[in-house]
């Protein structure tokens, strides 16, 4: 079964913040399991906002699979420039999931504590 989002219905033109993204993903979230597919519509209005796309977009790539993501979202209406910063903020999440949320899985438990003087 798929499942369309309509940014500009739900958002109401709301798209800066992370609260306002954060719609988006529960959304998302909640209907996970039984969807199929989300069918993401922007209907072309611009978001340019980091906040927004990662909280509503970026955080699923620490929670699920590049492959995942792809078969399961579909943007369409998608302006170039949201188009480009959706990919950008993507590929930053998927690359901090792969090296850990705290930096590179090589030095996780060899960094020595500092003392604070």
């Amino acid at each position: 079964m798929n499942m369309k989002i309509d940014i500009k219905d739900i958002s109401k033109k709301k798209t800066v913040t992370r609260d306002e993204g954060e719609i988006i993903q529960k959304i998302i979230n909640e209907a996970w399991a039984k969807e199929e597919k989300f069918v993401i519509d922007f209907d072309n209005v611009l978001v340019a906002s980091v906040s927004f796309m990662d909280e509503a977009f970026g955080k699923l790539a620490l929670q699920h699979t590049k492959e995942d993501l792809q078969k399961k979202l579909k943007f369409e209406h998608i302006v170039d420039y949201d188009k480009a910063l959706l990919n950008d903020i993507l590929f930053s999440r998927f690359r901090q999931h792969e090296l850990g949320e705290d930096g590179p899985a090589i030095y996780k438990g060899k960094q020595k504590k500092q003392k604070v003087n």
